[in-house]
């Protein structure tokens, strides 16, 4: 942090206290996770199980490669008949499919879990009849405004869901406002940025 940063200035950044936020949940779903701080170096590709075993081909000059040459020494050419067709690209459908959930590996159910009883503690013997409402006491929280993502409302209930997907995981939430808390469901996103939390269809048990 540069010297002219005043002191404790991080703890103001959404961005650093939702990192430092999933960080110290994550360690808590794994923490036998190995860490980047040992002296271990990767190994080099000739040192690599199998490689012993297909060493590369060499030639010399005027020496011709495994093939049929033609009489007059070259490897034939093959004709463009005899060349494999691309594949042909499927025809565009006229309705795009669905998004639906992804499953969620164990670390992120596991993380999904600690962050769902976190927010039910925090909205406990609170009645929560509007999103603005909501949307501030999430940030309070230490999610950021930009991972909060209104949905309609749910039987007059405010609704929203969290994006929480990190270095490549799946996870998401779905809090919904209720007359004593706030009901909160765990769901799996695909992870591409493209998507959002917003469009996938959450599965109807």
């Amino acid at each position: 942090m540069p010297a002219t940063t005043p002191p404790g200035a991080a703890r103001h950044d959404p961005q650093m206290r939702f990192l430092e936020l999933i960080t110290r949940v994550t360690r808590g779903c794994a923490p036998d996770a190995p860490d980047n701080s040992g002296d271990d170096v990767a190994p080099e590709p000739e040192d690599l199980p199998g490689r012993e075993g297909a060493p590369s081909p060499e030639y010399g000059p005027g020496e011709i490669p495994p093939g049929d040459p033609n009489v007059t020494g070259d490897l034939p050419v093959p004709l463009p008949s005899d060349l494999p067709q691309p594949p042909q690209s499927p025809p565009a459908s006229a309705d795009p499919e669905p998004l639906k959930e992804v499953p969620l590996t164990g670390i992120d159910e596991c993380s999904g879990n600690e962050h769902a009883q976190r927010i039910r503690d925090a909205f406990k013997n609170t009645k929560t009849t509007s999103y603005q409402a909501m949307h501030r006491k999430l940030t309070g929280l230490d999610y950021p405004a930009s991972r909060i993502h209104r949905m309609p409302n749910h039987a007059g209930a405010p609704r929203a869901r969290l994006d929480l997907r990190f270095m490549g995981g799946n996870l998401a939430l779905e809090v919904t406002g209720t007359s004593s808390g706030m009901n909160v469901e765990v769901f799996g996103v695909p992870e591409t940025e493209d998507v959002k939390v917003t469009d996938v269809n959450r599965e109807v048990l």
